[in-house]
């Protein structure tokens, strides 16, 4: 008889525990760079097309370690 009442509790953490670990927005790292890795892949072949590899690394890493000041 007593078990529906544990039983209840345990739902009722488990409840608290679910909400305690949500996170203010459903957006996650994760889902942001998935989302920018597929929105790249297309234009990368592309890019390659119209200017050498060895320029567009040279971009990027200026870009990447410039001086922020």
């Amino acid at each position: 008889m007593g078990s529906g009442d544990i039983q209840s509790l345990a739902d009722l953490s488990n409840s608290f525990e679910v909400v305690r670990t949500m996170g203010i927005t459903p957006v996650t790292k994760d889902a942001i760079l998935r989302l920018v890795v597929a929105a790249l892949a297309p234009v990368v072949p592309l890019t390659l097309t119209m200017m050498p590899m060895e320029e567009l690394l040279k971009k990027l890493f200026g870009i990447c370690f410039r001086d922020p000041s």
